[in-house]
């Protein structure tokens, strides 16, 4: 594995999806004021980008769920954290490409 590969690889991934160009080891991707069309689009590329295996991924321990795109921009603009959701930052994300699936 070359970690700085992956790394630049999943900072080009998460710039394509959620428009976010500084990213660190520490960036939770679950705290982006994303959509939720967004973070169901980064977890499919992500899972055939790093070919990892995210079947026992619990998305909603992570994301909101699915709602209407005005509601979703609006809690955009609106929310500063996700509260009650487990943080997804980049660092475990490289960890599960390491691995080669999801693990807690």
């Amino acid at each position: 594995m070359d970690s700085n590969k992956d790394f630049n690889k999943l900072k080009s991934l998460v710039n394509e999806v959620f428009g976010v160009k500084d990213i660190s080891y520490d960036t939770e991707i679950n705290n982006l004021k994303t959509l939720s069309e967004d973070n169901d689009r980064f977890i499919e590329l992500f899972q055939s980008e790093f070919n990892i295996n995210m079947s026992s991924f619990p998305y909603y321990q992570y994301f909101e769920e699915d709602e209407f795109i005005i509601l979703s921009l609006i809690k955009r603009v609106f929310r500063r954290n996700m509260k009650d959701k487990k943080s997804l930052s980049v660092s475990h994300l490289l960890k599960v490409i390491e691995k080669g699936e999801w693990f807690e």
